[in-house]
C-alpha cells in the first residue's frame, strides 16, 4: 500500500465494517426457544477512492475523527515526520508526548496543516 492509500484511509475517518454471517438456520426452532435480536445492519462501504493531500489535511479534519482513527493518523504522521528527518530511529517512549504536542498544536489552530502541527511536535520531542 503507498503512503498516499494509507494517508486516505487514516484520514478519511471511514473504516469498512466486517458483515457478520448470519448462522445457518436450524430445520424449526423450538416454539419455547427465545430468539436472538436481529444483527445491526453493516455499515455502508464508501464509494470510490478518496484521496488527502498528505502535506494539506487540517487539523480541524484531524480532530474530526474519533479516537482510534485519530491515534492511527498520529502514528502515520509520526512516521512521515521521521522520515522527513531523516531519522533511522523513533524513540518509542515519545510518542504519546508527540502525539498530544501535535494535537495541542492543532486545537490551537484547526486551520493549521496536519504535516506542520506534527512537524513541530516532533522536532520539539527530539531536543
Amino acid at each position: 500500500m503507498n503512503g498516499k492509500t494509507v494517508a486516505a484511509v487514516l484520514l478519511s475517518g471511514l473504516l469498512f465494517a466486517c458483515a457478520q454471517t448470519p448462522p445457518p438456520q436450524a430445520a424449526a426452532p423450538a416454539p419455547a426457544a427465545p430468539t436472538a435480536p436481529a444483527p445491526a445492519p453493516a455499515a455502508e462501504a464508501p464509494k470510490g477512492d478518496r484521496y488527502v493531500v498528505i502535506r494539506r489535511a487540517q487539523c480541524e479534519d484531524l480532530l474530526r475523527l474519533d479516537a482510534d482513527d485519530r491515534a492511527a493518523a498520529s502514528m502515520f504522521y509520526i512516521g512521515y515526520q521521521a522520515s522527513r528527518f531523516g531519522s533511522a530511529r523513533i524513540n518509542v517512549s515519545a510518542i504519546p508526548a508527540t502525539q498530544a504536542a501535535a494535537l495541542d498544536y492543532c486545537t490551537g489552530a484547526p486551520n493549521r496543516t496536519v504535516a506542520s502541527a506534527f512537524a513541530a511536535a516532533y522536532r520539539e520531542m527530539q531536543r
